[in-house]
């Protein structure tokens, strides 16, 4: 064979049998590349499908899930919510409430030579009344238990100082308990 192959065709038909090569091969190239997607698109609608239903089925659950624990959530909260109002209110309220340890700083700062305490009792006072703390001891003269009891009665917060006069029966070592009343309100 020869190396070098001869076209006798003219020029024109030559042009025109190209164009028609061409033509016919991007018409192939379209019609597979076609296929391949129309294929493609057959292979992927199931799982579309299954995607779709899915998904649905999981915003479903969700909203239900959602609602139910917004409900819950929302009571819980409601009643926290109360209970730390309430709570609130009642500090507030114990903030202008006499406390025991201010009201027994104010009686021990009271000078007490002569007087050995043992014991105290404390009774906030209620609405607008008054309140009343109890003080137990034992003194060693009637004259000690007398400018106590007096003392007790200079504290600005205590009202009125009581005690019993069967406390000065004994001359030494006298045991006593002497009961103050007063508002014992707190001083800014």
């Amino acid at each position: 064979m020869f190396p070098e192959l001869t076209n006798l065709l003219p020029r024109d038909r030559v042009r025109t049998l190209r164009f028609e090569y061409f033509l016919r091969l991007a018409t192939v190239a379209l019609l597979g590349l076609t296929g391949l997607v129309v294929v493609c698109g057959v292979l992927l609608f199931p799982s579309y499908l299954f995607i779709g239903i899915e998904v649905s089925t999981r915003q479903a659950q969700i909203e239900r899930l959602g609602s139910t624990s917004a409900n819950a959530d929302e009571i819980a909260a409601a009643s926290r919510l109360a209970a730390l109002g309430d709570s609130t209110a009642y500090l507030a309220t114990l903030a202008k409430q006499p406390s025991a340890s201010a009201a027994l700083k104010n009686v021990l700062l009271v000078p007490h030579p002569g007087i050995t305490l043992s014991g105290f009792t404390f009774a906030p006072p209620k609405d607008t009344g008054d309140g009343s703390m109890t003080v137990s001891g034992v003194s060693a003269t009637r004259d000690a238990l007398r400018s106590y009891s007096l003392a007790l009665r200079s504290v600005p917060t205590v009202d009125a100082a009581d005690l019993p006069v069967s406390a000065y029966a004994k001359d030494s070592n006298i045991p006593f308990t002497i009961t103050l009343s007063g508002t014992f309100a707190p001083t800014p």
